[in-house]
């Protein structure tokens, strides 16, 4: 009798738990388990040009993609993102912009990593679908750089170096390597935290490099030959007292560290080398580079070595050959960055360095090699190279026929500095370790160094070749 009187409560029990359990499963989907009821979420706003859309080209894009610079076009207003709102999702989703040719997984942490975040990948995506609203805000849009900065990336540099005059690049023909002097005009020596090469014309422009001249070996070249500058097809044609980098397509420029500066001592010439590449017309250049001066005290100066080899030798049709370089560093030096070169024909790219001890640190790894940009990769923290250290280069080329192959059919492929020809190098920028030149009697002798290890070499290859 007793059972029987339960029997009923006990099931009234258990089927209201079966309710409450099937209501549960019910709405798993909208009430987490365990967290208590609460206001719904508020919908996320949809993504508008001017408060979302234009901090992130900014950012990322405007640096290439302005009026005079290398980006095929503009993303400086709300009309020229507009228009462009879909494939710059689809891009950015691809990750093939922007542009970021280093393998995240090897090596060092690197500097100025533009790669879009996820968060900022789905903005753009959801501001495409939205139609690509513009967004409140007043009708006259921050232009993406000051006017009167002219173009530059950094900014107005402190000082503008100029060629002297135009140079006319003919229609037609093979390459041309010009080296044009210019007076720096400094009556005192300084020490430049970044140097900016604007290319008078883009166009015809493939690469640029430039160098310190304190002997008047330019002038007296410039006097023997007509017409604007002179021929070399090997950097200055001169003993030169120093560097001052390069340019090439992609590359973008940036500060160097506190501390450390490029010297430029007083009285000197700029030889500025140009490789001009003819576009089927006649073309005219007056290629500029802007020097930003260092705020603060030097301490180091920063001088580029290079792993090369200039025996590489790409058969025709063979779509993988590999070709490796090294450089022997001669004293304690600290790595602060590297510059990758290679040609049309360039598929990777890997630089390591081997310690003494026998340690290997891992540098950069380009896995597909892309030569509309190459960039200068510094690193967050500096790497020690000890004397004795090796860095090596290892890297492939295709030379069978595609796209990029400048020979149709292909061709036996030697080092040279044209266009249609092949170069393997690894620039590697150091600073002597140790080194603080604010000290009374303290000189700056690592060019002198890595020069002299370089025409040992020069000269050595040259016996053997006998």
């Amino acid at each position: 009798m007793g059972t029987r009187r339960l029997a009923g409560p006990v099931l009234a029990a258990l089927s209201m738990v079966f309710v409450l359990t099937i209501a549960a499963v019910a709405g798993a989907a909208e009430q987490p388990t365990g967290l208590p009821a609460g206001p719904a979420p508020k919908p996320t706003p949809t993504p508008t040009f001017r408060r979302d859309v234009r901090p992130i080209l900014q950012a990322r894009c405007v640096t290439c993609h302005r009026k005079g610079d290398v980006g095929p076009f503009q993303l400086e207003t709300f009309a020229q993102a507009r228009k462009r709102a879909h494939d710059l999702a689809d891009v950015a989703e691809e990750r093939s912009m922007p542009p970021w040719k280093a393998n995240a997984k090897f090596g060092p942490r690197l500097k100025h990593d533009p790669t879009l975040t996820p968060s900022e990948i789905a903005v753009l995506r959801a501001w495409a679908e939205a139609g690509a609203p513009q967004g409140e805000g007043t009708d006259a849009e921050p232009a993406a750089v000051d006017a009167s900065d002219e173009g530059w990336s950094l900014g107005e540099p402190d000082v503008v170096l100029e060629m002297t005059e135009e140079f006319t690049v003919p229609a037609g023909g093979p390459d041309i390597y010009r080296c044009f002097v210019i007076p720096s005009r400094l009556s005192r020596d300084v020490y430049i935290s970044a140097i900016e090469y604007r290319p008078g014309n883009r166009k015809v422009v493939h690469h640029a490099m430039a160098f310190i001249d304190m002997k008047g070996g330019g002038r007296e070249r410039d006097k023997a030959e007509s017409g604007p500058g002179y021929t070399s097809y090997s950097g200055a044609g001169v003993v030169i007292d120093g560097d001052l980098g390069g340019f090439a397509a992609g590359n973008q420029v940036s500060h160097l560290p506190d501390g450390v500066g490029r010297l430029i001592p007083g009285g000197a010439d700029v030889i500025l080398q140009v490789h001009y590449h003819p576009t089927g017309k006649p073309e005219v250049d007056r290629t500029r580079l802007g020097l930003h001066l260092c705020r603060k005290p030097v301490e180091q100066s920063i001088h580029w070595a290079n792993a090369t080899n200039e025996k590489l030798r790409l058969p025709a049709g063979d779509p993988n050959v590999e070709i490796k370089a090294d450089w022997h560093v001669p004293v304690d030096v600290e790595a602060l960055g590297v510059t990758p070169h290679m040609h049309q024909l360039g598929r990777d790219f890997r630089m390591t360095a081997t310690l003494p001890g026998g340690a290997v640190r891992e540098l950069i790894d380009i896995p597909r090699w892309d030569p509309s940009w190459q960039n200068t990769y510094y690193f967050k923290e500096r790497i020690l190279l000890p004397r004795g250290s090796t860095v090596h280069v290892v890297a492939h080329f295709d030379n069978s026929a595609h796209p990029l192959n400048p020979h149709s059919p292909p061709k036996d492929v030697t080092w040279g500095p044209g266009a249609a020809d092949e170069m393997l190098v690894g620039y590697i920028g150091v600073v002597k370790k140790g080194q603080d030149l604010t000290q009374p009697g303290q000189k700056d002798d690592l060019f002198q160094i890595l020069s002299r290890q370089y025409y040992r070499k020069v000269v050595r290859e040259r016996f053997a070749r006998r």
